[in-house]
C-alpha cells in the first residue's frame, strides 16, 4: 500500500503559509505492486479558511519533467495564494522530478547548452549533439537501476491515486497547466471515482500530434501577434512592418550571428550566440508568458536596432528555468505516448510550408526515441477521453504550443465543461493572471455553475502593446500613505495595489512597478531579505552599489540589479531606527527611462510623516 512519511520541507516555507511536507512512497511499476519502490516530494499548503472546503487542489505541473516544489515555490503568493481561500493545495513533484527520488535529471545535456551558448550551429548540428547528450544521460540512468518504461502519464496518474488513498481523501480538485493538462485527462480516464472538478489551461490532448503541429502552432501565434501589432494603431506606430522587419532580421542574423551576454544559472556571465533560428526560438519561448507578449514586438525591433537588453533578460531566464526541468523525465514520457503517434509525414509538410520555423521541428525526436525506451505504445494514449466531471477549460488566443483549437477539441468529449479563450494571453495564464484565477477559484468552490467571465474582454480582451516610453509623457503627482507614515511623489495614473505600492495597470503582476515602505529594521537586513526573496524565486541577484544623495535629511544608498527581463533599482535609508526604502522594478529596455523619470524623483520626494 502507498503511504506517506511527514518530513521536512525541502525548501524554504514561503512566509505566513502553514505547510506540511512528505514523501509519498509508491510502487515504481503500479503493475507490480511487491517491487521496487519510488518517492515523491509532496507539499500541503493549508487553506486560509478556518473551515476549508474537504477537497484540495491538487497542482500538476507541466514539462513533462517540471518541478514546482524547485521552480514556483519562491513565487507561491503570488501564483497560488489565492487559491489558498476555500481550499488546502497540494503541489508536488511528479515521478523522476525535482526532489522526487529518482529524479531523472541529465546535466549531460544541461552542461552541453552552456557549452554551445556561443557556437554557431546548424539546427542538425545541434541535434546530433543533443540526442548524444540525452543518449548519455539514459545509459547512467539505465545503469543506476532506472526503470525508463515506468516513467509515463498512465504510472503518474496511478502516483495521484496512491496520494489520494494515502492523505484519506474522499476526492480532490484538479488544475493542470500544459503537459499537466493530459495527466489531468489521464487522471480522468484512469480515476474518475476521486475527482470532483478538473481545471485544464493549455490543453495538451491526448490525441493530439504534439511533434508535428509544433512549427504549425508556433507560426500561427506569431503571425496572430504581427497582425495584431498592425491593427493597433500605437504598435503600429511604433513597429510598422513588424512581419517584414522580422523576417529580414532573421535572414541577417543567419548571415551574421550576433553576441551578447547573457546569465547562467550559477550567476555567471557567459556570452549567447544568436542567429536567424536561435531568433525564432527566443520570440517563440517570448510568446509563453502572458505578461511578455506586449513586449514580443519591441524584443524583435531592439534585437534589429543592436540592444541586447531584453533578450538577454529573455535567454537568462529560459537557461534558469531549463535547470529544473528533469530532461529525463521529458522524453521517457514523450518517447512513450507522443513520438510514437506522430505523423512524421506531416512534420515534413508544416516545414516545407514554413521553412523559417523549422528550428521548431523537434525532428531529432524520432531518433532519440527510438533509442530511449523499446516499449510498445498503447493506442489509448492516442485517444480522446471522455468524461462527465465538471471541467473548466482556458486556452489563450496567442499561446504558441497548445492552440485554442486544441482546448476545444479536448472540450469536444467533456460533457459537463465550460471553455473559456482569453484572446490577448499566452500560454498558462491562469497561474499568473487575475482574471482566470478568480473564474478558477469560483468554478472550484462550485463546478455546476459557470464562471462569470466578464473579465475576459476588459483583462485579456486585447494585448496592450509595450512601445518604447518616453520621459516627457510621465508626469508626477503627490501621495500620502499615512498607514506608512510617508509621502511623495507617483506617476499620475498609476494604481495602488497595496500601501505604498504602484503600477501603470493596477496588477500585482505589472512588469512595471514602484514599492516605497519603512520599518524597524536595519538596511542590511532588508537588502539581505530582497536577495533572499529572489533566490527563493529560483534568481541569483547580485546588489551593486550605484551611487549615494540626500534628500529631505535622509542619507541614501542605491543599488541597481536584474532579475531574468526585469531591472531593479532600489534606495535604502536609516534614520532614527527607521529604514526607508524605495523599489522600482522595470522591463530593461525601458529601465534608463524610468529611472531618471519616476525611481529618483520618487527617491527625492520621499519623506517621512507622522503616522
Amino acid at each position: 500500500m502507498p503511504r506517506f512519511e511527514v518530513t521536512d520541507c525541502w525548501f524554504n516555507e514561503p512566509p505566513g503559509e502553514e505547510v506540511e511536507c512528505g514523501w509519498l512512497i509508491v510502487p515504481e511499476d503500479h503493475a507490480n505492486p511487491d517491487g521496487p519502490t519510488i518517492k515523491l516530494a509532496v507539499a500541503r499548503f493549508k487553506s486560509d479558511s478556518a473551515n476549508p472546503a474537504p477537497e484540495p487542489i491538487v497542482y500538476l505541473e507541466g514539462g513533462p519533467g517540471g518541478s514546482p516544489l524547485r521552480s514556483l515555490v519562491g513565487q507561491f503568493g503570488v501564483l497560488f495564494g489565492p487559491l489558498l481561500k476555500n481550499n488546502d493545495l497540494i503541489l508536488f513533484d511528479q515521478r523522476g522530478t525535482g526532489y522526487s527520488q529518482p529524479a531523472l535529471d541529465c546535466p549531460e545535456y544541461n552542461q552541453l547548452v552552456l557549452d554551445t551558448l556561443d557556437q554557431d550551429l546548424s539546427i542538425d548540428e545541434s541535434e546530433e549533439l543533443s540526442n548524444a547528450a540525452m543518449l548519455k544521460c539514459r545509459d547512467r540512468l539505465i545503469k543506476d537501476g532506472v526503470n525508463l518504461a515506468v516513467y509515463n502519464s498512465a504510472q503518474n496518474a496511478a502516483d495521484i491515486e496512491a496520494l489520494r488513498q494515502a492523505l484519506n481523501l474522499t476526492q480532490i480538485n484538479l488544475y493542470g497547466i500544459s503537459y499537466g493538462t493530459r495527466l489531468a485527462l489521464t487522471m480522468m480516464r484512469d480515476f474518475p471515482q476521486g475527482i470532483r472538478s478538473v481545471v485544464i489551461d493549455s490543453v495538451l490532448p491526448p490525441q493530439e500530434d504534439l511533434y508535428a503541429a509544433t512549427i504549425v502552432n508556433g507560426a500561427r501565434a506569431l503571425n496572430a501577434l504581427f497582425d495584431a501589432c498592425a491593427a493597433d494603431t500605437a504598435c503600429a506606430a511604433a513597429y510598422p512592418n513588424l512581419r517584414q522587419t522580422f523576417f529580414d532580421l532573421k535572414r541577417r542574423l543567419d548571415d551574421a550571428p550576433v553576441t551578447f551576454p547573457v546569465t547562467v544559472p550559477d550567476g555567471g556571465k557567459q556570452n549567447m550566440l544568436l542567429n536567424g533560428d536561435s531568433l525564432v526560438g527566443l520570440v517563440f519561448q517570448g510568446m509563453y508568458a502572458t505578461s511578455l507578449l506586449p513586449s514580443v514586438p519591441r524584443l524583435i525591433v531592439d534585437i534589429r536596432d543592436g540592444n541586447y537588453a531584453l533578450a538577454a533578460g529573455l535567454q537568462s531566464a529560459l537557461l534558469d528555468q531549463g535547470k529544473d526541468l528533469s530532461n529525463g523525465m521529458h522524453y521517457s514520457v514523450n518517447c512513450d505516448e507522443e513520438v510514437p503517434f506522430s505523423d512524421r509525414a506531416a512534420l515534413t509538410a508544416a516545414v516545407t510550408q514554413n521553412p523559417d520555423f523549422r528550428v521548431l521541428d523537434g525532428d531529432g525526436a524520432y531518433a532519440l526515441c527510438e533509442a530511449w525506451d523499446d516499449q510498445p505504445a498503447k493506442p489509448i494514449e492516442n485517444e480522446p477521453v471522455t468524461s462527465d466531471i465538471p471541467t473548466l477549460i482556458f486556452s489563450g488566443g496567442f499561446d504558441p504550443i497548445t492552440p485554442v483549437a486544441w482546448g476545444k477539441a479536448a472540450a469536444a468529449t467533456l460533457s459537463h465543461h465550460f471553455f473559456f479563450e482569453l484572446p490577448a494571453a499566452g500560454h498558462g495564464a491562469s497561474l499568473s493572471e487575475e482574471c482566470p484565477r478568480n473564474m478558477l477559484i469560483a468554478f472550484v468552490k462550485d463546478p455546476n455553475v459557470r464562471p462569470d467571465d466578464s473579465c475576459i474582454a476588459s483583462d485579456l480582451g486585447n494585448i496592450a502593446f509595450a512601445t518604447p516610453l518616453r520621459a516627457e509623457d510621465i508626469t508626477l503627482t503627490d501621495f500620502e500613505e499615512p498607514l506608512l507614515g510617508l509621502s511623495g511623489k507617483v506617476p499620475a495614473g498609476w494604481k495602488s495595489v497595496a500601501p505604498g505600492t504602484y503600477t501603470p495597470s493596477g496588477k500585482q503582476t505589472d512588469t512595471i512597478a514602484l514599492l516605497m515602505q519603512a520599518g524597524p529594521i536595519p538596511a542590511q537586513s532588508f537588502l539581505n531579505l530582497i536577495k533572499q526573496q529572489f533566490e527563493q524565486a529560483g534568481v541569483n541577484v547580485e546588489l551593486r552599489e550605484t551611487d549615494r544623495r540626500q534628500a529631505n535629511g535622509l542619507d541614501w544608498t542605491l543599488y541597481a540589479t536584474e532579475a531574468s527581463v526585469l531591472g531593479i533599482d532600489i534606495a535604502v535609508a536609516e534614520k532614527d531606527g527607521q529604514t526607508y526604502f524605495v523599489l522600482m522594478q522595470s522591463p530593461l529596455n525601458d529601465q534608463a527611462v524610468l529611472y531618471d523619470a519616476v525611481f529618483l524623483p520618487a527617491v527625492e520626494a520621499l519623506r517621512p510623516t507622522a503616522k
